[in-house]
């Protein structure tokens, strides 16, 4: 669990080291953006087992290139069955334009009965507002290892800096 955590991070700060871009560079979208996300979702497994609930969570995206970001995410996962769990994912996104935004990568679902890992996809599109803010409806997809997979679709409110 630690290698994977300590992964994540070293896998930012190196991105970030890299990353020495100027604002001027990459248009109107934000070196830096960070977010609180709210959403709903279900899991479904391969057994016909399902659970519903809310998954709220933060997550983080640094711009490296006018059309990739790579970010971090840490959500709770919050539902009527026993088997509540965190997700720590770390997607690579790809802007189709400045609003539309793809993302992929690998993660983490960490649960008191199971720790497993998880690819984590998903569509986002963003809403500017005023002061470097935004809003962006997402709908997520992790693939759980073991056959289990889950959809989110929710609100990021996100301030870019």
């Amino acid at each position: 669990m630690h290698l994977i955590i300590h992964s994540i991070l070293s896998g930012i700060i190196a991105v970030t080291g890299i990353a020495n871009v100027h604002a001027e560079e990459y248009g109107r979208l934000p070196q830096h953006h960070a977010a609180m996300f709210a959403g709903v979702g279900v899991e479904e497994s391969k057994e016909a087992h399902n659970e519903s609930g809310i998954a709220l969570g933060l997550k983080y995206r640094l711009l490296f290139h006018p059309k990739w970001s790579i970010g971090a995410d840490i959500e709770k996962l919050f539902g009527d069955g026993p088997d509540r769990s965190w997700v720590i994912a770390m997607p690579l996104s790809f802007y189709l334009t400045e609003r539309w935004r793809l993302f992929l990568g690998p993660g983490y679902e960490i649960s008191d009965n199971h720790d497993k890992y998880l690819t984590r996809s998903g569509l986002a599109y963003e809403f500017e507002m005023s002061g470097g803010w935004s809003l962006a409806p997402e709908i997520v997809i992790d693939f759980i290892s073991g056959g289990t997979t889950t959809y989110v679709a929710g609100i990021a409110v996100g301030y870019g800096f």
